[in-house]
Formats: structure tokens, C-alpha cells, sequence
């Protein structure tokens, strides 16, 4: 699924292609992506309208198409929103076509067909997750004094609380194995059992894991493509997400797999506390 430094490249990556481009017309060909308004809808507000910025919050892009209104889309775990030239052939598991003057196209793509898209106008809709995002990593949010009074509350796994939306926006599987990881921190441990040295290692490492996806254009396994149609290369430079069996980087240990909170997780034994 993509996180925070895919959702952001693709955001970086559609940007100079769409910003300034007005929508001339919209072809749905699967509805039940289109979770607000209806489809019939959908298209009638965006036909005209002209993107005028791309933005994002947590692993929501956001699409600014007039003063009081946002195309939201949520990606969730095969979802890809490409820019190309409207001579192209459509890209493969094309879903959404959305046509955009100056000769471009802009397409939703998505294998698995849960991602979700949400045209809000006045704030006539509650997207559920959207609304209730925590801070993000690399804002000035997430900080000790806000996340040591909730990980003191929480009997949770610290990678199941780290992976709570509400708590850390952005967050997903492989960015939470790596900054336990690069902090030393034991994937299973309570969380009200971190120390304020330990969150504030955390913290650090988060800001660096997700900073580095970011650098090196997000991690691509298998079907995360950016706004270009081009994949990520932060699959190169991991340290234990997708390794389980493996020397670990640090100590030469096997590295082990469990899981936590119903999610793969990799760690070391020797260097993760």
C-alpha cells in the first residue's frame, strides 16, 4: 500500500502535468470507486473546473478544483493516479479517465479496486480516516510532549500504535518495521513501556525512514508506480522490511519474522530492544 513518500511523489510527480489544466470531461468505468457523491455527480462538479493545486494529507492526495472544492483520492493498496499525453493508449487497469486540456490525460488506475475517490463541495461530506489524521513525520506536530502522553496510555504493540492514523498520519507497514528498526526499538513492545529517550529515538527515526523514501521516490515491490507511471527505488536501501531470513545490516544476525497486529513484521533480535 502506499505510504506518505509514495503518496508524496506521486503528488510531486502530477503536479507540473495537471496544476492549471481544466477537466473537460470525466469517464467512470468502475462506479463503486466513487464513494461521494453519486458518479452522475461526480462528473457534473468537476467538468470545467481547473486543478489549481495538488496537494496531500497523510496518504490522501488532494486535488484543489475550485475555492470550496478538493477531489480526494485515497490509493489504498493498488491505486495510481498517472499523468500522460492524451494520445497515449490507456494505461493498464484504467478505471477512471479524466481529461484535461493542453492534450493530457489523467488516469486512475487500480488492480485490486479498493482505492476511493471523493469529490467534496462545502464540506458536504465526512470522509472517515480523512478528518482524524494525527500529525504527519517532518511537521512540526510530531513531537515529544505530543506523543509521550498517548504512548503512556497505550497497552497497544509500538508498532501497532505507530501504525494508528489518528495518532501518526502516514505511516504503513514497511516505514514502521524500518524506523523501529533504525531506532532499536522491539516491534512487540508495549508502548507505555518506551522511555522519553527511547520515543524521542523513535521519533528521529521516523522522520529519517520517511525522509529517506522521500529522497529515493518511495518503495516499490510490485505495482507502486508514481504520477509519471515511473517506480520508487527505496526498495534498495532498506533495512529489514521484506528481509525476514536475512543477515541483518547492523549485526550480522538472522533477521526474524512475526507478527504484530495481524501485519508481517520484520526485526532483529540483537539490535532491536
Amino acid at each position: 500500500m502506499p505510504e506518505m513518500p509514495e503518496v508524496e511523489q506521486v503528488r510531486k510527480t502530477l503536479a507540473p502535468h495537471i496544476e492549471g489544466k481544466t477537466i473537460t470531461g470525466v469517464k467512470i468505468m468502475l462506479d463503486r470507486l466513487i464513494k461521494h457523491p453519486t458518479p452522475e455527480k461526480f462528473i457534473e462538479g468537476l467538468v470545467g473546473k481547473t486543478i489549481s493545486h495538488v496537494g496531500r494529507k497523510g496518504k490522501y492526495l488532494v486535488l484543489e478544483t475550485a475555492p470550496n472544492q478538493q477531489l480526494i483520492v485515497h490509493l489504498r493498496m493498488t491505486g495510481a493516479l498517472i499523468a500522460q499525453s492524451s494520445e497515449q493508449p490507456a494505461p493498464a487497469y484504467a478505471k477512471i479517465r479524466f481529461d484535461l486540456t493542453d492534450g493530457v490525460t489523467m488516469w486512475f488506475t487500480d488492480i485490486r479496486t479498493f482505492g476511493t475517490l471523493y469529490l467534496v463541495t462545502d464540506h458536504d461530506a465526512y470522509i472517515e480516516g480523512y478528518e482524524t489524521l494525527g500529525p504527519e513525520p517532518l511537521s512540526a506536530g510530531l513531537t515529544l510532549a505530543y506523543l509521550a502522553p498517548l504512548a503512556a496510555k497505550s497497552r497497544k504493540p509500538i508498532k501497532t500504535f505507530i501504525l494508528d492514523q489518528h495518532i501518526i498520519a502516514g505511516l504503513g507497514n514497511i516505514y514502521a518495521d524500518e524506523c523501529l528498526a533504525l531506532s532499536g526499538i522491539l516491534p512487540t513492545r508495549q508502548a507505555n513501556t518506551l522511555t522519553q529517550v527511547e520515543l524521542v529515538a523513535l521519533i528521529d527515526a521516523i522522520n529519517a525512514v520517511i525522509a529517506q523514501g522521500i529522497k529515493n521516490r518511495g518503495t516499490t515491490f510490485r505495482d507502486y508506480k508514481d504520477g509519471e507511471g515511473n517506480k520508487g527505488d527505496n526498495q534498495n536501501h532498506l533495512l529489514v522490511y521484506g528481509r525476514g531470513g536475512e543477515p541483518c545490516k547492523k549485526c550480522g544476525a538472522k533477521l526474524c519474522t512475526t507478527k504484530v497486529g495481524g501485519r508481517g513484521t520484520v526485526y532483529c533480535e540483537h539490535c532491536q530492544k
